[in-house]
């Protein structure tokens, strides 16, 4: 695993990088939960594992401390992004996330033998809101993404025609199936849309149908865009709280409810972003 570190907006930011191998290779960028870390993020989901299986390179970048002068601490002085949804210390001080997020794509591209036309983006809560910021901004830049348990808080534009395949626990007490009001984990009260709201944005966007075919697999109900000609899924997992699915639960039962087994989101994001490579024909000497 190596250390990179990048100058954006005046700010120094960082991540972590694990190569794929030799050659030029598709690149996952995996953005952590708020209050997360790059190092909780490779524990948490095993991206840098399921990577070298898949041959992907990943990276797993900072988010931006309340507190720079001090360390990252999820309680006193937890990392976030500027998702777009205007909270929190980094939109107050409009920290330039995109940016970051599109430094980082040119950085893997230019010095670590990643495709530029093959970077997805992943992550999961606040990670994956900024997840569908990023790509929302970044035309042309992000050739697919797979949020876990976040919101899409922005208006993608018109005609932005990126796949998706969205993960979202029915039972996530910081994202009610239905909206509403949320406590979270450093006891301030929030308002959450419904997540299907964000699929459904995101669909509208690509000029699909919203009225999807739904189907139940096991423990998830799919729920397919119609009148698409690029994947759109979303994935609601039944009795899944706000937990990367797969991964250790990392906080107390009450503030986030239980994790379903038998459901490995990293290994099912891999798969996906697989067949796109796939379909598009793709082979990385």
């Amino acid at each position: 695993m190596e250390t990179i570190e990048l100058e954006v907006g005046g700010r120094r930011r960082r991540a972590l990088i694990s190569r794929a191998g030799a050659g030029r290779s598709p690149a996952v960028i995996m953005l952590h939960g708020a209050g997360g870390t790059a190092g909780i993020a490779v524990t948490q989901t095993r991206w840098e594992r399921a990577g070298h299986v898949a041959g992907f390179l990943t990276a797993f970048p900072e988010g931006t401390a309340r507190d720079p002068a001090h360390p990252a601490e999820f309680r006193r002085n937890p990392q976030t992004w500027n998702d777009g949804s205007g909270r929190g210390h980094v939109a107050r001080a409009a920290v330039d996330d995109v940016g970051f997020v599109a430094a980082l794509i040119d950085a893997l591209s230019a010095g670590y033998g990643a495709d530029p036309d093959a970077i997805f983006l992943t992550g999961f809560s606040n990670g994956a809101s900024l997840a569908f910021r990023a790509a929302a901004e970044l035309p042309g830049r992000v050739r697919a993404i797979a949020p876990v348990a976040g919101h899409c808080w922005v208006d993608p534009p018109a005609g932005s025609a990126i796949p998706l395949l969205y993960l979202m626990g029915d039972s996530d007490p910081l994202n009610p199936i239905e909206g509403g009001e949320v406590t979270t984990p450093w006891g301030g009260q929030e308002r959450h849309p419904a997540p299907r709201r964000s699929f459904e944005r995101w669909i509208r966007a690509a000029g699909c149908e919203i009225a999807g075919e739904r189907h139940q697999d096991g423990p998830i109900e799919w729920t397919d865009a119609a009148g698409c000609e690029i994947a759109m899924r979303m994935g609601l997992i039944a009795g899944h709280g706000h937990i990367w699915p797969g991964g250790p639960r990392l906080l107390p039962q009450r503030l986030v409810g239980r994790g379903v087994s038998g459901v490995d989101a990293t290994e099912m994001i891999a798969r996906f972003f697989a067949a796109l490579l796939a379909q598009r024909g793709s082979t990385f000497a």
